[in-house]
């Protein structure tokens, strides 16, 4: 094989879906080290026999979706796995609900030839941009016309707030009443300048040991990009990006090796079936996303059995 590499998953739910992905990876790349930050405050996984290779970080972060536990957990996660002492070339940041979808060596000769440190799905997030009436501001494609400008109000755009007791709460609380935009007013409200520029995209991605370094790195610009973010909504589709897309010597493809489909335009991709598996296969993407085993083993049998198939 072309490369060595080794697995980060992040988790809260689907405990038997996380031990198929696991088992899967285990097989068809020979064992690799696999590291997983589950958040046991939302589902245990008693009565779940997970292989002694599989290393959970212990104690895990309570994650939530939308806020900073996300981004903390594969750090911690991250952080173990290059900690070990067969660390390896590349590692791929994976959630519960992905799934291998090509052979192993393809996918390895494939990093180990490509010429690029990370594939991560990426993208400016800059002003100014008009808003579109016509647009449905709504956390769908990255590459849809209104991500742009959506990824601009989550994190750079100041929001106002009107204080107000609310006497159905008997508390104070606070109204949104509308945003800043303006790039020279939003200035001393984040870190970004000319030399560290805000990107973002999607959050699962696959890098190599200088981009693991560079994330793990405990320097005055990280710390300042990770106590911007959390403050931030859904601060992992953009803080990975944030942090790699501003190192110049980094050869980033916006190719995240993933299949995904964002056909049915809402906030999250279309669940995967049996009638995907045929564009699956075709698209040369590693991994695929979103799956659900509570809807049945086959589409994860059908997959196998081609990838087998393949690789032999």
């Amino acid at each position: 094989m072309g490369a060595t590499i080794g697995f980060v998953i992040v988790s809260h739910d689907k405990p038997a879906q996380l031990l198929r992905l696991v088992r899967r990876l285990m097989k068809l790349y020979n064992n690799p080290p696999i590291v997983c930050h589950h958040d046991f405050s939302q589902c245990s996984l008693e009565g779940f026999d997970f292989p002694s290779e599989v290393t959970f970080v212990r104690p895990h972060i309570d994650t939530k979706w939308g806020g900073m536990g996300v981004v903390f957990g594969s750090l911690a996660a991250l952080r173990v796995m290059y900690q070990r002492a067969d660390s390896p070339e590349w590692f791929v940041l994976l959630s519960s609900t992905d799934y291998p979808v090509r052979p192993a060596r393809a996918s390895l000769d494939q990093l180990a030839s490509g010429g690029f440190d990370a594939y991560l799905d990426h993208r400016l997030v800059e002003y100014p941009w008009t808003p579109d009436p016509c647009v449905q501001y709504a956390p769908h494609a990255f590459n849809s016309a209104g991500w742009v400008p959506l990824a601009y109000d989550r994190y750079i755009a100041v929001q106002l707030w009107l204080p107000w007791y609310s006497w159905t709460r008997r508390k104070s609380i606070k109204i949104p009443v509308g945003k800043i935009r303006s790039k020279l007013l939003v200035g001393p409200f984040n870190p970004f300048s000319e030399t560290l520029k805000c990107y973002g995209g999607s959050t699962w991605f696959t890098g190599n040991r200088k981009v693991a370094e560079r994330l793990l790195a405990r320097n005055a610009e990280n710390r300042k990009v990770l106590a911007h973010y959390s403050r931030r909504f859904i601060p992992d589709e953009s803080h990975w990006h944030t942090i790699l897309c501003n190192q110049p010597d980094l050869k980033i493809s916006k190719d995240s090796l993933r299949y995904i489909d964002w056909s049915l335009s809402g906030h999250h991709p279309k669940t995967l079936g049996m009638e995907d598996i045929p564009g699956i296969l075709a698209s040369g993407a590693h991994f695929a996303r979103k799956f659900d085993l509570a809807m049945g083993a086959e589409v994860f049998d059908a997959i196998d059995a081609a990838v087998d198939a393949a690789s032999r």
